[in-house]
């Protein structure tokens, strides 16, 4: 979350000619005129934008109106929660209709009808959103007539519902016990008759979008606040929220968070704040009216100047006018560099333009992967179109130099002199045993089988290659492909990250050799230790030129890089059973219980210094309390 210019500013409360009673719905139609759906006056009142009631409906028959809607007709809807009924009103007041529980055996004998918000599209369909409609959305025909229910929500995937699909077939899911997915809780329908719904007390799919079909088209993620209320969509298709906790939360038409307002009321009455918001609307001039059902009140914010260029600029990129918005985006940028939309906006406008390294630094600002790898394929394929017949130029060259190296050597042996210098290093005792690394690749069982016994390795080898992993881990970290990073340099901390690194490896270590110490394994600490960095040779040979081949994958690429890091990591974990089985001299069945066990040691010695660092934490904010004290009274 970054803080930014002020968005909406509250301009006041909505003056009308009669009191509002407890406003539960506001409907704001294409002439500016807002409709209000009160509970406590069991009454929907029509408004002029100045305040001046110019109709009301309902008086004697609504019950208790929570939702209101006005069709291209004129006509009212109103979903009436008591009397389980929506009704339908002429422009002029008159009841047309009266929308009774639907009679089609496909709703349901046991399926709830209870009325809270209503919505229609421009064919004349119903929508309705029930209490406790776990099937989804209720959608009538203008007639009244049961057409299904309509965009039901789905629950968070998880290990066991993926199973489950895997291994059960259509008839026997239909037999399981099936975990229902919550109700939708309001609805909104944009100008081109796309629904909108959200769903409160859950943070999946919080917020959708909902195509023909019924599915959504947001993010899942799209929003994690759980108390949301209401819903409305703007005149360019920007979604607005608001929850129980009085904040506002405005997103464009694809998902992305704009902006984050509003707040509870602390007593004060200050404008902008609200103690139990129930409804939000948008009229054509981008103008927001929120009802309080606490206070009785609607209030109106207007957007800034900030806002409004920020609207036009949209407005033009959902259009997808990218280089005619980027004129907004500039602004915008101007004042405020960290507003990453804007940044995607402009690396369109650059892609468009052709200007692929342009494109690329603002899709990195904004850290736009997709957009980020689509601009640097454009660079490496003119990279490549320019310099490819130079590349292979260049390795043929050395291939034939180094066939005439090697066809001179067999004649002359020039190459003898090299070969007597590297033998000499070799037999340095030091990088002999680093070099035994290489052993472990191919022949791990007899490596860790000589390991304890012969002086091929040393715990100075071990403890360099362990310094070699760390420096390796900073690179890894420090020069992935922007693609593939998901950590920021700016957060990165070398202490906090040696920490991360190698914690988990002693207490591997030193678990490992307590639970071999009583179970029988032969292994010394000494050997533990050497041969969990022998048994990472993959990981230390072949890390570096996998972070390095990174930069230069785009992401249609990327099973490369992460089918290379998954083999590493696979081979490296082979080689460490194999060394726990050879140094602790198990069989297969036992080197499996050793290693369960000692994953549960290394959680318990977690724990146990978890405890430890809340005891000291205690008694070193006693020891300083009790010296401000001292202090305090000295």
């Amino acid at each position: 979350m970054i803080e930014t210019q002020t968005a909406y500013v509250p301009i006041g409360i909505f003056e009308n000619e009669i009191e509002i009673s407890t406003p539960e719905h506001i409907f704001i139609d294409d002439h500016n005129d807002i409709y209000i759906a009160d509970s406590g006056t069991k009454s929907v009142t029509k408004f002029d934008e100045n305040g001046k009631v110019k109709r009301i409906f309902g008086e004697g028959i609504l019950k208790q109106p929570l939702g209101v809607f006005v069709d291209q007709a004129n006509d009212v809807y109103v979903a009436d929660y008591t009397a389980e009924k929506v009704f339908r009103f002429s422009k002029e007041g008159k009841l047309i209709k009266e929308y009774e529980r639907p009679k089609s055996p496909l709703f349901g004998e046991k399926s709830p009808y209870k009325p809270q918000k209503i919505s229609v599209d421009p064919r004349g369909n119903l929508y309705i959103i029930g209490e406790g409609s776990t099937n989804g959305i209720i959608q009538l025909n203008k007639a009244g007539e049961f057409l299904g229910f309509y965009g039901v929500n789905t629950s968070r995937p998880t290990i066991m519902t993926f199973l489950q699909d895997m291994i059960t077939t259509q008839r026997q899911k239909a037999s399981l016990f099936m975990k229902v997915p919550t109700a939708p809780t309001n609805i909104s329908i944009d100008e081109q008759g796309l629904v909108h719904t959200i769903t409160s007390g859950t943070d999946w799919e919080v917020i959708r979008k909902l195509n023909i079909a019924g599915s959504n088209m947001l993010p899942t993620d799209i929003s994690s606040t759980k108390n949301l209320v209401d819903i409305a969509i703007g005149p360019i298709g920007n979604i607005y929220t608001v929850g129980l906790d009085g904040k506002i939360y405005e997103y464009d038409r694809f998902g992305n968070l704009l902006f984050v307002f509003g707040g509870k009321d602390d007593g004060l009455n200050r404008n902008g704040l609200f103690m139990q918001p129930t409804s939000i609307e948008v009229d054509n001039m981008g103008r927001l009216f929120v009802a309080d059902r606490e206070k009785g009140t609607i209030q109106i914010f207007e957007p800034t100047d900030f806002t409004a260029i920020l609207h036009e600029g949209l407005s033009l990129y959902a259009e997808g006018f990218y280089i005619e918005s980027q004129k907004n985006w500039k602004e915008i940028l101007n004042l405020n560099s960290s507003f990453g939309l804007a940044h995607t906006a402009m690396g369109q406008a650059y892609f468009k333009q052709q200007l692929y390294d342009d494109a690329l630094k603002e899709f990195k600002s904004a850290n736009n992967k997709a957009g980020y790898s689509d601009a640097f394929w454009e660079i490496r394929q003119k990279w490549m179109q320019d310099h490819l017949s130079s590349v292979f130029s260049i390795l043929l060259s050395l291939f034939i130099l180094w066939s005439i190296v090697r066809y001179t050597d067999k004649k002359k042996k020039i190459l003898q002199p090299l070969r007597d210098w590297f033998g000499k290093m070799k037999n340095l005792k030091l990088l002999s045993q680093l070099l035994f690394l290489l052993r472990f690749l191919k022949h791990p069982i007899d490596s860790f089988y000589y390991l304890p016994k012969t002086e091929r390795v040393s715990v100075l080898s071990a403890t360099l290659l362990y310094i070699i992993l760390f420096v390796e881990y900073l690179f890894v970290l420090y020069c992935t492909g922007f693609l593939f990073s998901y950590k920021s340099v700016e957060d990165i901390n070398i202490f906090l990250e040696a920490a991360t690194l190698f914690i988990p490896i002693i207490l591997f270590i030193v678990a490992n050799y307590l639970v071999s110490t009583i179970t029988d394994g032969s292994g010394r600490f000494r050997d533990i230790y050497i041969g969990t960095i022998y048994s990472l040779a993959p990981i230390l040979l072949f890390i570096v030129p996998i972070t390095i081949v990174s930069n230069i994958l785009t992401i249609n690429e990327s099973f490369i890089f992460t089918f290379s890091m998954q083999i590493i990591t696979v081979w490296s974990i082979f080689i460490l059973f194999i060394m726990i089985q050879e140094i602790h001299d198990y069989k297969f069945v036992e080197t499996i219980r050793n290693i369960l066990v000692t994953f549960f040691a290394m959680l318990i010695m977690l724990l146990v210094f978890f405890v430890i660092y809340v005891l000291l934490d205690q008694v070193y904010e006693f020891i300083l309390t009790i010296i401000q004290e001292v202090i305090l009274r000295v």
